[in-house]
């Protein structure tokens, strides 16, 4: 079962190998933040230190995954000016370059070629691909006549269709998450081959366990998903050590994280009662400085407590 933690790679320092070895994880997920940094610059920074480091962590024995909001590289903004029928229609009838894509165009030959470049580039050691629409919680699909036929999920399974066929022409045995979050929050009808979901909920109260009585949206949110997507494939991305949310997504002042092993039970005894394979958490804001600062604790119990529950759901 896999165990991860979803950190920024402007945060990943030489301390994680060893932090994740003790704290017993076997995946470690890269991210960054769209309001802070580019795919471009993501990209720039994995040829240049990034990947001696990613190897450090998989000399280890941990997986290295990248997580990323990947819809603006995969269509760039600055095709909108010669071709603004790629992009979205928004509920005024203006197509638009703020949000992902028009689902119904020519820009889905431009995602596919867009994707095959990037799956080079990151030339990663794992074949599950995370690349997920802007992160955005409105209104942020296609209303041309086209799309305005689908609902949100249908266009998003459209534009995911040509991500998958982009990465297998560099991987044959290449998947895709279906991230649940923001906007998309429902199945497709088809769940295609090599297609998994991935559930982000991020409104939920981390205060109480997911399936309390104050986690009702988000638990029922998962259950459906779960109708359609296979749990065994499915992973949770939760944000039980994701310091930008707890600290009101600023980096500073720094804040010790929050620690409550009885939701933190509560939680992984409820992913993994659904038979779901993979638990994760965002760690954004974990650097060096917040190491320094607090130490990793929290980080390092986390991950033991959630390998024995798995361990013991297994049984």
């Amino acid at each position: 079962m896999k165990r991860s933690i979803v950190i920024l790679y402007r945060d990943l320092c030489d301390e994680w190998a060893e932090l994740l070895k003790k704290g017993k994880f076997n995946t470690l997920g890269l991210h960054f933040i769209p309001a802070e940094n580019t795919m471009e610059e993501y990209l720039e920074w994995l040829e240049l230190r990034g990947r001696a480091l990613i190897e450090r962590v998989e000399s280890a024995g941990v997986r290295v995954e990248h997580e990323l909001h990947a819809f603006r590289y995969l269509l760039p903004r600055e095709l909108f000016s010669e071709n603004p029928e790629y992009f979205r229609m928004d509920r005024a009838g203006n197509r638009s370059a703020d949000y992902n894509l028009c689902a119904s165009s020519a820009a889905l030959a431009v995602v596919e070629e867009r994707a095959y470049r990037l799956a080079e580039a990151l030339r990663q050691s794992g074949r599950d691909y995370y690349l997920w629409a802007d992160d955005v919680a409105s209104d942020c699909f296609c209303h041309c006549r086209d799309c305005a036929k689908l609902p949100p999920s249908e266009q998003y399974l459209k534009i995911l269709k040509s991500i998958l066929a982009g990465l297998k022409r560099y991987d044959a045995s290449a998947r895709l998450c279906y991230l649940a979050y923001g906007a998309i929050l429902t199945p497709p009808e088809e769940i295609p081959e090599d297609m998994f979901l991935e559930f982000a909920p991020i409104t939920r109260d981390l205060k109480s366990p997911v399936n309390g009585d104050k986690n009702k949206t988000a638990a029922a949110q998962l259950e459906g998903l779960l109708q359609k997507f296979s749990a065994a494939d499915a992973e949770i991305l939760d944000y039980w050590l994701d310091e930008s949310l707890h600290t009101g997504w600023g980096r500073l002042p720094l804040a010790r994280l929050p620690y409550d092993e009885n939701v933190l039970k509560a939680d992984f005894a409820y992913y993994t009662g659904l038979g779901v394979g993979a638990v994760k958490t965002f760690g954004a804001y974990l650097s060096k400085e917040y190491l320094d600062a607090f130490g990793d604790k929290e980080i390092v119990e986390y991950g033991r407590l959630l390998k024995k529950v798995q361990e013991e759901t297994k049984q």
